[in-house]
């Protein structure tokens, strides 16, 4: 597909998750049992000591959140989408920076404004990640949507946004955090020429 514009970069090969890897993880998790509480909890753990500017990204939306339907979905998801990234790439999953981060969110923000400013523009900058990482991020939509029927509208949907942002923010950079098997991280030399 030809793109007329977009400030985000490709995602390597071999840094896209497969959907296999996703359901695997939610047959682990099964929402009925009550374990999960506790798997979540636990995943949270490893997240915050494993990918400690993430987990603090993430934690000052959540805290900020007065939505508890919002918070609880962004507690899920920022957990799972770790958890997705860590089975997928057990050895190869390095730890984000604050400047990684940082790269990530204003990558994503010169997307939005480029896409922003052509009225002719029919993607959305979730849109095309979905084309680079697509599992992942059908699998961050489809909870968001599964959270917005929950809400039966009564969900702050400002919140949401804000969260589903953050998440694609995660999605960013931990997909940059991903090395190649020969052990090079973040995008492509000749990406960034």
């Amino acid at each position: 597909m030809f793109f007329r514009k977009a400030a985000l970069r490709p995602i390597p090969r071999h840094a896209i998750i497969e959907r296999h890897v996703i359901d695997t993880l939610e047959s682990s998790l099964d929402a009925g049992d009550p374990s999960l509480q506790e798997a979540l909890d636990r995943g949270y753990a490893e997240l915050d000591r494993r990918q400690p500017v993430v987990a603090e990204w993430v934690s000052e939306v959540l805290s900020d959140t007065e939505d508890e339907l919002v918070q609880s979905v962004g507690y899920f998801l920022a957990v799972t989408l770790y958890l997705c990234f860590r089975d997928a790439f057990p050895r190869r999953l390095t730890e984000v920076s604050e400047e990684a981060l940082r790269m990530a969110d204003e990558t994503l923000r010169a997307d939005e404004e480029l896409r922003a400013a052509d009225p002719r523009e029919i993607l959305d900058s979730d849109d095309v990640l979905a084309l680079r990482q697509p599992a992942i991020v059908a699998y961050l939509q489809h909870h968001v949507s599964e959270a917005l029927e929950q809400g039966e509208g009564e969900m702050n949907l400002e919140e949401l946004d804000a969260l589903y942002r953050v998440l694609l923010v995660q999605i960013i950079a931990l997909s940059d955090a991903v090395s190649s098997p020969s052990g090079e991280v973040g995008p492509p030399r000749e990406m960034l020429a």
